[in-house]
């Protein structure tokens, strides 16, 4: 049998045919796998389908045939359309609006259209260069004007910024359950969360790592203000009795087991008990070894009613 010729497919044919290779199904997908508008999409698709390296099921769904799975084809170049890459009047107050990332909700309610219209628009400024999107499966997620140098996050990122708290710092165990993430992603996200400056860490109570968002965090687009912040971690100590130990050692400075005793009006024994205590969980420390030498607080100490303090006025 003669060698068989290979296939002439204009660009936007073979980019269609490429995309239908990568697995691509729908026409909006195809279009921006392709980076065509849309009815341009439609035609390059209709001739796939004539030439038999395409065809479309009964769920109108597109796939590569057999033979278009496997053909070798060449490419002419199509003839250039006027303005081809210059967006219309809508595309043009498009991008306007697009001083930042935005959801397409956002978009459909600024521009005043209908969410089939800006799906549309949308495809046709990607087919052109103008914009990108953060997951080409679902470009309504999130835009961002082509050249936006805004670090986009991943979904489950997304959800981890959201969630940690400005006003009081959280663990990666609080921050994963507020998140829903798994145990086993949350600390590499909270890693490049850190490197792009989104959030920062300290040494919190117990020796844990714990986390704030910064401010740029806060400014970021893809911070959901209105999520479930993460609990702060539990305390090493918690009973109203300790904190207004810690509290009156912290305006003296440091005192005597016999002087809070006398402040606070805690029997002898009792307070010299819960001195031992706290020394254990390293909350005070004695200045000194004489026997009734004094006891100040912490770091740990000051730290432990700082929170305390918080989450009663809270």
């Amino acid at each position: 049998m003669p060698k068989a010729r290979n296939l002439l497919l204009t660009q936007s044919q073979a980019a269609c045919l490429m995309a239908l290779r990568a697995h691509k199904e729908s026409q909006p997908q195809i279009a921006m796998e392709a980076k065509l508008a849309l009815a341009k999409t439609a035609v390059a698709l209709g001739a796939l389908a004539r030439l038999g390296v395409a065809r479309q099921d009964r769920a109108k769904s597109w796939h590569a045939t057999a033979r278009g799975m496997t053909c070798r084809f060449e490419t002419a170049a199509e003839r250039p359309r006027q303005n081809n890459g210059l967006p219309g009047p809508n595309g043009q107050h498009l991008l306007e609006l697009l001083d930042r990332p935005m959801r397409g909700k956002e978009i459909v309610e600024k521009l005043g259209m209908s969410r089939q219209g800006v799906h549309q628009l949308l495809i046709r400024l990607h087919a052109q260069g103008h914009v990108t999107f953060g997951d080409l499966e679902n470009p309504y997620w999130i835009v961002m004007r082509a050249g936006d140098n805004t670090s986009l996050l991943s979904r489950d990122e997304e959800r981890v910024l959201s969630v940690i708290p400005r006003e009081y710092a959280s663990d990666a165990a609080k921050i994963r359950l507020a998140a829903r993430v798994h145990d086993n992603k949350v600390h590499q996200i909270l890693e490049r969360l850190l490197v792009h400056r989104l959030v920062e860490a300290s040494d919190g109570l117990r020796g844990s790592r714990v986390y704030r968002i910064t401010d740029a965090g806060l400014r970021h687009p893809q911070c959901n203000r209105s999520a479930y912040r993460a609990q702060a971690p539990r305390l090493p100590v918690e009973s109203d009795r300790i904190r207004n130990v810690l509290s009156t050692m912290f305006d003296c400075g440091e005192l005597r087991i016999i002087d809070v005793t006398n402040r606070l009006n805690i029997p002898q024994k009792s307070m010299n008990g819960l001195m031992q205590y706290l020394k254990r969980k390293q909350l005070v420390k004695k200045n000194g070894r004489d026997l009734h030498a004094p006891y100040s607080l912490t770091a740990e100490g000051i730290a432990a009613l700082r929170e305390m303090t918080r989450r009663q006025a809270a």
